[in-house]
């Protein structure tokens, strides 16, 4: 097997005015994972089980600060 192989299944994709992302499963010497792919950016990311569901885990603020430190926002108050 080569790194990893596509599932057979058709990737998802989800987009707005601000993202363009595709997930789809993909089977590596490790196992299974979950690729998200922000074809715009040019990003790409493989996620376990114990990755995805630690997303659950967070809160929407957490988000917030993901997409504020990714802008250039300062997070730290004086």
């Amino acid at each position: 097997m080569s790194e990893y192989q596509y599932s057979d299944d058709p990737p998802i994709r989800i987009s707005n005015e601000f993202a363009d992302i595709r997930v789809r499963k993909v089977y590596t010497r490790n196992g299974e994972r979950l690729e998200i792919h922000a074809h715009r950016r040019g990003y790409r990311i493989l996620l376990d089980a114990i990755e995805l569901e630690s997303l659950t885990w967070q809160t929407a603020e957490t988000f917030s600060g993901f997409l504020r430190a990714s802008v250039g926002q300062d997070t730290e108050e004086d």
